[in-house]
């Protein structure tokens, strides 16, 4: 990403130089605060690179240096949310609050605090949340901000950012509470499902070292989720070998300019590995 910035000042001019300084030093901090609004960690990391390469596609827009980092901020929880897409396990504001407002609903405190203080129960729990009502929680309690902080880097007033805070809380409380067999039973795995998933691929082609095959084995061994998901990889990498003639697939005057560019770099010995059929 750093790259991408600084190509982008061939000129060498002293005032963009310097722009681009300064958002290469946020980017630690930027990376950062997504990651603690995200679950995963590669999106938290694109997420802030993308904020620091939109920063700098709009930098005239900034008018007072000062205010880079809550720009960037402001910036970085806007693509946060532009991201998020519904989780079908996703709670259902009106239901959480239709619960809050019976005076019959209740929760188990001991349980909630016991899931609260467990970091793979608060994380599925905060997933859970729609992500304008998460982020607040986030910003909030986890990280100290104030409301008026997060009405402006949320682009709310700050009534709606109090009202965001307040039912973010509700719902954390109702999702910690809440008894789910499949995702108990993914929780209670040695590793969390994405951290699997992660893997598969690599355990397909027997690239995982003894000690990750062997939590991936165990996870796949009791996960009521991943082995459908594993099965369906298999098959489909099963599928693709039918396809392996290339003259099928690809036209003829292709797949001939291929065959002769992979004749010529075998023969200077520096064949590409990216190539396909190179190997």
């Amino acid at each position: 990403m750093a790259d991408q910035v600084e190509t982008a000042v061939p000129g060498g001019d002293s005032e963009a130089d310097s722009f681009a300084a300064r958002l290469a030093a946020e980017l630690p901090r930027l990376v950062g605060l997504a990651t603690r609004l995200l679950s995963d960690a590669d999106v938290a990391e694109d997420c802030a690179q993308e904020t620091i390469v939109g920063a700098w596609r709009r930098r005239d827009q900034l008018r007072d240096p000062s205010a880079l980092p809550a720009w960037l901020r402001r910036s970085l929880v806007n693509r946060i949310i532009d991201r998020s897409r519904r989780r079908h396990d996703e709670l259902d504001i009106e239901a959480v609050e239709a619960d809050w407002k019976d005076d019959s609903y209740s929760v188990q405190p001991e349980l909630v605090l016991e899931r609260a203080e467990l970091r793979d129960e608060l994380e599925d729990a905060l997933a859970r949340l729609p992500v304008i009502y998460r982020l607040p929680v986030v910003l909030h309690d986890a990280l100290g901000w104030t409301a008026v902080e997060i009405a402006r880097s949320m682009d709310v007033g700050l009534p709606a950012a109090k009202q965001r805070l307040r039912r973010g809380r509700m719902m954390l409380v109702s999702a910690l509470a809440s008894s789910d067999g499949r995702r108990e039973a993914s929780l209670a795995q040695p590793i969390r499902c994405w951290q699997a998933r992660r893997h598969v691929s690599a355990y397909l082609d027997g690239e995982l070292d003894e000690s990750t095959k062997s939590m991936v084995e165990g996870h796949l061994a009791g996960c009521p989720t991943c082995p459908p998901l594993y099965t369906s990889l298999v098959g489909v990498r099963a599928t693709m070998g039918d396809i392996r003639d290339t003259d099928a697939v690809v036209e003829e005057a292709i797949a001939r300019r291929i065959r002769e560019r992979l004749d010529v770099e075998s023969a200077l010995g520096h064949t590409d590995p990216q190539v396909p059929g190179a190997a």
